[in-house]
């Protein structure tokens, strides 16, 4: 390919096609892709340290629950959520039933705008139902890798990823370790031998 790049420069049609095909190699490998360990264990112990905080409190805040000093705690937690998401949705690249893309999608269009509403209200911006707007949508997106997940028989990645979903659908920080501990499961199950994924 690049041989045949230096021959000829590219035209807009060629790097359109070469994005394309970049794209999809990316949505479909070829080999399962690895679940980022680290990232899972960064999710859990963010979710847990950032819920316990903020259920603790004399008078717990109201929804979406993140206290000031919890909202650094909450965008590190969602940056490695958003990762560790994107790599259990990459395996439908190998085994991908009905809706994968459109799950995929969702998570990704959810957790883009929940890291960004974080990020603004940790500098000082609005905060409130923008917030719990994201961070509802990325929890749906979630819960929809799960299921498409559970239906190529991905498991246990498919439980945890629908636990991690509907638990951040609660209006309540007390919710967020169940979360927490979800990714730290994952982590867990990411260092155990693999087992073949059955072929939809």
């Amino acid at each position: 390919m690049l041989a045949v790049l230096q021959a000829r420069p590219p035209d807009w049609r060629a790097r359109l096609d070469l994005a394309r095909g970049a794209w999809d190699a990316h949505l479909s490998p070829t080999t399962v892709p690895q679940t980022p360990i680290a990232a899972a264990l960064v999710a859990g112990v963010a979710w847990i340290a950032a819920g316990l905080a903020s259920a603790t409190q004399p008078l717990p805040p109201d929804w979406p629950g993140f206290l000031v000093e919890t909202l650094p705690v909450g965008l590190v937690g969602a940056v490695a959520a958003f990762r560790v998401v994107l790599a259990l949705g990459r395996r439908s690249g190998i085994v991908a039933p009905r809706g994968s893309a459109g799950a995929f999608a969702l998570a990704i269009a959810g957790y883009v705008l929940w890291i960004a509403v974080l990020a603004i209200a940790a500098v000082g911006g609005p905060y409130g139902a923008i917030t719990g707007a994201g961070q509802s949508i990325a929890s749906v997106g979630t819960i929809a890798v799960g299921l498409v997940r559970a239906r190529a028989g991905d498991r246990p990645f498919a439980e945890a990823l629908l636990i991690v979903g509907a638990a951040m659908l609660v209006p309540s920080p007390v919710a967020w370790p169940v979360a927490g501990a979800a990714w730290l499961g994952v982590a867990i199950a990411a260092v155990r031998p693999p087992l073949p994924i059955r072929r939809a």
